[in-house]
């Protein structure tokens, strides 16, 4: 390997002509705008950023009906990222890159330093939409999209943390927003657009780039400013701080060994992403197939099934070894996974599909890995749609299961567990799988004291509060058109106003029934009582009936007054119900 240098500028434009590519080994994206504007500061001040490791490949040339194309001299790469999206993670996913151009030349890989230089495109060429803090998720309303500015009248001095404090602000931001931090002369802040700095050639040019107000400074605050374009100039375009040592095999597995070694000795590379790496080795397209399965899982049936996960999954469902390691990641392992791709895809979302049946979401199920075996099961009977007893029994294991929190720790050996009792049953074996796990110390039994602590802890929208009330509620239709919300009882605005810790201990299932979302809605924060007089009127049969329904006290009035008393006196109605449902 020689070592050579190039300057932030010849790489940033060597990225946007596509003469820096990314293999289909390397991971995507993974730092915030925080570590971005950190690796800018650190730029600015003189601080070195480690050396990088590039890969000269040439792309190999085919003729038409070629018999003697490889996957391996089909290799893939990848276009470096211009804008990451928090709204849309699907385009976070770098695109394919067009060899069919080029067929001949010589490419540039990179094999290390893709986050650092990923990050130097998006502050000098692409941008940020980033969420609003506070705001919902998935709203277009609650995402903005933001640039890297750098301030030119920050003072270090004048920050109260100066130890920890950076040499220069470098900051992600909306353009509106700097349009208004730079209307009016200020002594605070003056931004600059980095997009800005590779087209700018010379003083008065970058000047151009200011507020018009830049004039009215003082001749210090000028010099300042100057002497800042200056080390721009100098770290950013001209000198040669980039420093990568240069891989000329024409070995894609060496170039994979050689990843493989600088990215395992420390943390920098998730051990998934070392995993992915392997697959994408012998597999061109598992990376594609993947990452678009699991996109497509997680939009249409709103869960959030990470890549670790998906992986273990296509582990599961091919008999293989669950625990992740490299040797587990052997050839025939991938060859496995590669040629049952698309039942391992088709059944694992059959097994979603099953879950938003029964109301599962991202929102209310905390462990991805129960979708496991449901999905075995689906994929040995070669069935997408569950006979209805089979789905009241993985209905009924579904509860049981968060409520003993049986997927938390030794989960590779509780799965092998089940995947053995599975395998070959016609009908979902509940009895079986309680048996096999109580044998490894995973209970699917519960005494009084274990039940009260589940009801103590069991707060709206976690999946103990979503079990626990879809087994109270159990005679719903949860596979219809009806969804079913999660409701306060005493309406939790009307807690809050009152008494800030009856709205919390409001918001547990002590003060939750279901409702369907329609009836909710209307219901709003309506007081009990109130409430059930206009949907009763004074019928107190009706009213009576539905309290017994509902584990609501029917022997005291449903006012504030009465709150304490009423959670006292649900939590034993709640205790008892339980217990006769899981006897």
């Amino acid at each position: 390997m020689s070592y050579k240098a190039i300057s932030i500028m010849d790489a940033v434009i060597g990225m946007a002509h596509n003469e820096f590519l990314l293999p289909a080994i390397q991971r995507e994206i993974v730092w915030d705008c925080n570590q971005i504007e950190k690796l800018f500061d650190s730029i600015l001040s003189g601080y070195p950023i480690n050396s990088m490791l590039f890969w000269k490949y040439k792309l190999p040339i085919f003729s038409e009906g070629d018999e003697n194309k490889s996957d391996k001299e089909e290799y893939k790469f990848y276009k470096f990222l211009d804008c990451y999206d928090e709204m849309n993670p699907r385009n976070n996913h770098n695109s394919e890159f067009d060899q069919g151009g080029l067929r001949g030349t010589t490419i540039t890989a990179v094999l290390d330093g893709q986050q650092r230089l990923t990050a130097l495109y998006l502050g000098l060429k692409g941008y940020m939409n980033l969420k609003k803090p506070y705001y919902h998720v998935g709203k277009s309303k609650s995402y903005e999209k933001k640039f890297l500015y750098l301030n030119l009248l920050y003072d270090k001095k004048n920050n109260k943390n100066l130890d920890d404090a950076n040499e220069y602000e470098f900051k992600f931001k909306t353009q509106n927003s700097v349009e208004q931090d730079n209307s009016t002369p200020n002594t605070t802040y003056m931004w600059f657009d980095m997009r800005n700095l590779l087209d700018c050639y010379s003083t008065s040019q970058f000047r151009d780039k200011l507020p018009s107000w830049y004039s009215d400074l003082s001749s210090e605050a000028k010099d300042r400013i100057d002497d800042i374009y200056d080390r721009l100039k100098e770290y950013f375009k001209t000198k040669e701080i980039v420093n990568y040592y240069e891989e000329t095999t024409t070995s894609l597995d060496k170039a994979l060994q050689i990843f493989v070694r600088i990215n395992s000795g420390g943390t920098p590379l998730a051990y998934t992403d070392f995993l992915m790496s392997m697959i994408v080795s012998q597999w061109i397209e598992g990376k594609e197939k993947i990452y678009s399965t699991i996109d497509y899982l997680n939009e249409e049936y709103n869960f959030n099934i990470p890549q670790d996960i998906f992986l273990r999954a296509c582990l599961y469902l091919t008999d293989s070894p669950l625990i992740f390691k490299a040797d587990t990641f052997k050839k025939s392992t991938i060859l496995k996974i590669k040629n049952d791709f698309d039942n391992i895809a088709t059944y694992l979302e059959a097994a979603c599909a099953v879950f938003k049946k029964l109301g599962y979401s991202k929102d209310n199920l905390g462990s991805n890995l129960i979708l496991l075996p449901v999905a075995q099961y689906l994929k040995q009977n070669n069935i997408i749609n569950l006979a209805k007893n089979d789905l009241l029994s993985i209905k009924k294991w579904i509860q049981l299961s968060v409520l003993g929190r049986v997927f938390s720790g030794q989960t590779p050996a509780y799965l092998t567990a089940l995947r053995k009792v599975i395998t070959g049953t016609i009908e979902f074996p509940l009895e079986k799988i309680k048996e096999a796990s109580a044998k490894i110390g995973k209970t699917m039994s519960f005494d009084d004291e274990m039940l009260e602590t589940l009801i103590d802890n069991a707060k709206k929208g976690s999946q103990i509060s979503w079990a626990m009330l879809t087994l109270l509620f159990e005679d719903n239709d949860y596979t219809g058109a009806t969804v079913y919300h999660e409701d306060h009882i005493f309406p939790h605005s009307k807690l809050e106003a009152n008494d800030k810790q009856k709205a919390s201990i409001g918001n547990f299932i002590a003060n939750l029934q279901l409702l369907s979302g329609t009836i909710n809605i209307s219901k709003s924060d309506t007081m009990p009582d109130e409430w059930l007089k206009n949907e009763f009127g004074n019928n107190e049969e009706k009213i009576k009936a539905y309290k017994e329904r509902h584990y609501i006290p029917i022997d005291i009035p449903l006012t504030l007054d009465n709150f304490d008393s009423y959670i006292s006196k649900r939590k034993k109605l709640l205790l008892g119900a339980l217990k006769k449902k899981l006897s």
